[in-house]
């Protein structure tokens, strides 16, 4: 720390290059922002980051103005408050006044400031704007009235996943944010990751929502209901709920859900087993041919190389995803046509994948409902139904004998190590370590080599699709048996589905609530689910 600058007549250091911001958050003072965030660049739109210039009395916005030797300032004097507070008042003057409908009430940036800053009435009136909700997607809800043009959403799209589905046009009071010709999400290159949602400080971009509708549904008895659990959403109630053992989580969501109305619970993990499976027949047959080959479940990545890089997509392995492979697995205990069928995911990108025609069926989709992590929640709560306040229960058949690899599918490099495992297991391979790939590695490309026999072989791992745009070339030269893609940095951990309190810490939980489930399972591979070896019989006697 090489400058030196006195904050509220208190002399203290700071790095050169830094923004006042970044300094007086070091420090520990609290300056109130709605444009800026982490990892974003700074716009200083908003301009409630404003501090005064002791000496000149200018107000100077601290997101964007990088500190200089001998600089005073002033961050909570009357003049820095009041206009604070102003700034607050006119953004309010035409923001909607349904704060109490509004899903985001509570946990609303606007809201917290203007309680922070005492303002408990109008003072300025304004026209409120009439835009129309674009409710195109399957997943994200946008209500251009809620809006305050922080920008937040249009730079994490176009900065941290270079997509830009979405920007700003116009000008003046006509300013909005808006897709491609306006046509809506669906129809934009949005990927739906739901990222603009986690990065939104208002109720302006949201998850779309039929939760009531699903719980209206339980009280009837007009169909068979069944409900698969994601392993992450398990991991992820265990964490926030100070569960510390997965598999208790997993039953205690049992115990609930069946309680809640459901007629049979079983967890993804079964159809992750299964995926992993057909992904190493897929492998092994293409060993002699010596050529890439790309493995993925994740639909954002699916719809992004699907829609910008046809040539990496002509690479992507011929897989149906793990909602279609239900049918193998469950066509003789699920009337898929009749029955209402549930499925809870830690992304909103799933919410799009279930609406497709390979997840269909007569053009309806297979899953009546798909609910993340965060509705799974809402849903318990709203039923009293608290963990882990409920009965254990065991899934239910086929879904009883899930192996650990099934689970750490959805995290990090997860698709990899099932994979690694489940080729090893076949060929009569015992890895002396549990772990193939270290869970904690923070890397965004990661080169893995093994032995399959006498013979050595490389793997990669790509997380973010700005790193796909990154290591194209790399993929497109290198011989790697499979290369993993998957759109967040820490695999589905990170999925929008899901609530971020404290990001790390989180993700640092549910990756250990998951690890140590999997070092003391013997059951780790997919080979070893007994059911996934009655697929496979099965299949060869029908031959």
């Amino acid at each position: 720390m090489n400058v030196k600058i006195k904050v509220n007549n208190i002399n203290q250091k700071a790095d050169s290059g830094e923004t006042i911001l970044s300094a007086l958050k070091r420090i520990g003072i609290n300056i109130p922002t709605l444009c800026n965030m982490e990892d974003l660049s700074p716009t200083g739109a908003c301009r409630l980051c404003v501090v005064e210039d002791a000496i000149t009395g200018e107000l100077i916005t601290s997101c964007s103005t990088p500190v200089r030797d001998k600089l005073e300032i002033l961050t909570h004097s009357p003049k820095v408050i009041e206009a604070r507070k102003t700034i607050v008042e006119l953004l309010l003057t035409n923001h909607p006044e349904n704060c109490l409908y509004c899903d985001k009430s509570g946990n609303c940036e606007l809201q917290r400031l203007a309680e922070e800053l005492n303002i408990r009435e109008k003072t300025f009136y304004g026209d409120k704007p009439d835009y129309k909700t674009d409710r195109s997607s399957p997943g994200i809800v946008r209500d251009m009235s809620k809006c305050i043009l922080c920008g937040r959403c249009v730079r994490i799209c176009e900065e941290v996943l270079e997509i830009s589905a979405i920007d700003l046009i116009n000008r003046g009071k006509k300013t909005r944010i808006e897709t491609v010709f306006q046509k809506g999400l669906y129809y934009s290159d949005c990927i739906h990751c739901g990222l603009c949602i986690s990065a939104c400080p208002t109720g302006a971009i949201l998850e779309k929502s039929n939760l009531n509708e699903l719980i209206n549904r339980l009280g009837k008895e007009d169909k068979k209901k069944s409900i698969f659990v994601s392993s992450i959403s398990i991991a992820y109630l265990a964490q926030r709920n100070n569960i510390r053992k997965y598999e208790d989580c997993r039953n205690y969501i049992v115990g609930a859900l069946h309680d809640a109305g459901f007629d049979n619970v079983y967890t993804s993990a079964i159809l992750n087993d299964y995926f992993t499976s057909e992904a190493c027949n897929k492998i092994e047959n293409n060993l002699k041919k010596d050529k890439t080959t790309i493995i993925t479940d994740c639909p954002a990545v699916k719809k992004y190389l699907r829609n910008q890089d046809a040539e990496l997509f002509e690479k992507l392995i011929d897989i149906p995803n793990p909602m279609q492979l239900t049918g193998d697995l469950f066509n003789k205990v699920i009337d898929f046509e009749n029955d209402c069928m549930v499925s809870t995911v830690p992304c909103i990108a799933h919410k799009y994948e279930a609406i497709r025609s390979e997840n269909t069926i007569k053009g309806v989709p297979k899953f009546e409902f798909v609910l993340t992590s965060n509705e799974l929640d809402k849903m318990l709560h709203a039923l009293g139904l608290s963990l882990p306040y409920t009965k254990k229960e065991t899934p239910d058949k086929p879904s009883n004998s899930d192996s650990s690899s099934g689970v750490f599918f959805e995290t990090k490099h997860g698709i990899t190590e099932a994979i690694i495992r489940e080729l090893s297991f076949r060929k009569g391979i015992v890895n002396k370590l549990n772990r193939i790939i270290e869970i904690k590695t923070d890397k965004d490309f990661i080169e893995y080599e093994f032995n399959l026999g006498k013979t050595k072989h490389t793997v990669a791992c790509i997380y973010g699709v700005n790193n796909i745009k990154k290591y194209r070339s790399k993929i497109l030269k290198s011989k790697y048996l499979f290369v993993e893609l998957r759109s967040f940095e820490f695999g589905c951990i990170d999925g929008c589905g899901q609530t971020k309190t404290s990001e790390k810490e989180q993700q640092k939980k549910i990756r250990k609530i998951i690890s140590d489930f999997d070092e003391k399972n013997n059951n780790n591979t997919a080979g070893k689910n007994p059911y996934i070896k009655g697929i496979y019989r099965l299949k060869q006697s029908e031959k």
